[in-house]
């Protein structure tokens, strides 16, 4: 009987041929997988903070849209002597009776008719956007006076200077739609000369003897918002 054996190519004991271009190739396809990976996720990372902070920033949008529309009422421009902030939206009221004498918190007859027309107006305008009303934090009525002080009186006329706009204000009628809201959010703040105009030169100016009228927002849940936001991102 014949044996027949079949010679066979073995790699055993031998050395396979390494091919360097394979391996870089390789890794590059596979670096370029992962940089393609990362670039998506950081997209999407990024569409998702933005589609998260888009809510209080519409909201910081539409409330300076308020103030646009109270800077544009046409009522409100026929009345004399007022302004508005165009950052803050405060009501910003510069009739010189309102402006008071040096020494002075008495309101004269122009000054009520002003507060009478200007006020609910103002107020009028902010009620029509609902969503709004809930994030006010106070109404503020602020009173300010000279650099010139006698004994020590500037932070009680201050004070008292407010005080008398909001009296006036709760008892006048044109206030009664909105007197809840106004008793619930209004409060009185005496600056004395701590926020002096820049455009007054002299110690006792007409211009600093003045109340501004001011809805502040709740900035604090503004930045719980924020926060909130923030902390799912994370998660």
């Amino acid at each position: 009987m014949m044996l027949t054996v079949k010679k066979h190519n073995s790699s055993w004991g031998s050395t396979k041929k390494f091919e360097p271009e394979n391996f870089w190739a390789s890794y590059s396809d596979l670096m370029a997988g992962l940089l393609m990976i990362f670039a998506l996720t950081t997209v999407v990372t990024i569409l998702e903070i933005g589609h998260k902070l888009i809510e209080p920033t519409e909201m910081l949008e539409k409330w300076q849209k308020v103030i646009n529309e109270i800077r544009n009422d046409k009522e409100l421009a026929t009345i004399s002597n007022i302004h508005i902030d165009p950052d803050t939206g405060a009501l910003i009221i510069s009739d010189k009776n309102l402006r008071f004498g040096f020494g002075d918190s008495d309101l004269g007859q122009e000054a009520e008719e002003i507060l009478r027309r200007a006020v609910p107006k103002y107020i009028e305008i902010v009620s029509k956007y609902p969503d709004f009303l809930k994030l006010i934090n106070v109404i503020e009525i602020a009173g300010h006076t000279d650099r010139k002080d006698l004994n020590n009186a500037n932070p009680y006329l201050s004070r008292r200077r407010a005080g008398q706009v909001h009296h006036f204000l709760s008892n006048e009628p044109a206030m009664k739609p909105h007197l809840k809201l106004f008793n619930d959010k209004a409060i009185t703040a005496g600056y004395a000369a701590t926020r002096f105009p820049n455009t007054c030169i002299e110690d006792t100016c007409a211009e600093a003897r003045r109340v501004e009228i001011t809805i502040l927002l709740k900035e604090r849940d503004v930045l719980k918002e924020f926060q909130r936001i923030l902390k799912e991102i994370i998660r």
